[in-house]
C-alpha cells in the first residue's frame, strides 16, 4: 500500500484564483481510493455515521499541478481543497 505522501495545503478560498483556474484547467479525473492512497488526512468515516466522500456523487477527485507542484484536490460545494507532496 502506498503511504500518504500529499498534505493538505489550501483551498481556493484562500488561494489566488489565476492558480486555481490554472490547475483545473489541466486536471485529470482520478477515484476516491486515489485520493485515499495520496493524501494524508483524508480519512472515511463509518458509513452509520451519515453520507461519506466515497458515496456523495457531488464531490469529485482530481490531480493536476498547483503552482507548478504535482496536487491532488477534492470538489465538495464547489470548493477546491488541495493537496501537494
Amino acid at each position: 500500500m502506498i503511504m500518504p505522501n500529499y498534505r493538505f495545503i489550501t483551498s481556493c478560498v484562500e488561494a489566488r484564483g489565476s492558480d486555481i483556474n490554472e490547475m483545473t484547467e489541466q486536471a485529470i479525473d482520478v477515484s476516491y481510493r486515489t485520493m485515499l492512497r495520496h493524501c494524508d488526512g483524508l480519512l472515511e468515516r463509518r458509513k452509520d455515521q451519515g453520507l461519506t466522500l466515497a458515496e456523495d456523487w457531488h464531490v469529485s477527485y482530481c490531480r493536476s499541478k498547483y503552482r507548478g507542484k504535482r496536487c491532488y484536490y477534492v470538489v465538495h460545494s464547489s470548493i477546491e481543497y488541495i493537496w501537494i507532496s
